[in-house]
């Protein structure tokens, strides 16, 4: 009897901790480094932006470099459109989905639950957060990364992987 005892409560241990490991314990997501460009123009700032852009196609990576900030308050000018599909030319699409961060270079990309309650705080959200650690330089480039596609993701959005 108490042989039995003793594996269910070391059971429940065991599986009580492998649930709190699950959602506080931070996943890496890996990233690469694939271009610095320059702002689009001197009075361009996006440095106080705490996130980044999430690109799955070159459609939207254009939208994003060319038109996105025109809609914005205060409207601001973006890229010419051919520098623009110059830079978003020769990037692989169908491997690899891309980050553009402005302003600041992109130290980690993680996830959890925890992550995802505390750091983005849309917890109501089934999808996934990125959730990304800043270098705390501020420059005048824009960086762009690259990361691997998530098997079987077909409906992502901004941020979410």
């Amino acid at each position: 009897m108490k042989k039995k005892l003793l594996y269910i409560v070391t059971t429940v241990v065991f599986v009580v901790g492998l649930c709190i490991l699950y959602y506080y314990y931070p996943r890496k997501v890996s990233f690469e480094f694939v271009e610095e460009i320059d702002k689009p123009n001197e009075s361009f700032d996006n440095s106080q932006w705490f996130s980044y852009h999430y690109i799955q196609n070159e459609e939207r990576f254009i939208y994003f470099l060319t038109d996105y900030y025109k809609q914005r308050y205060p409207p601001q000018q973006g890229y010419d459109s051919t520098y623009a599909y110059n830079i978003v030319k020769n990037l692989d699409y169908e491997f690899y989905d891309y980050i553009i961060v402005y302003q600041k270079k992109l130290k980690d990309l993680q996830h959890s639950p925890y992550l995802t309650k505390t750091a983005d705080g849309l917890y109501f959200d089934k999808r996934t957060p990125l959730i990304p650690t800043w270098d705390s330089v501020i420059t005048d480039k824009v960086y762009i990364y690259r990361i691997k596609k998530k098997i079987n993701s077909e409906h992502q959005d901004h941020k979410y992987w």
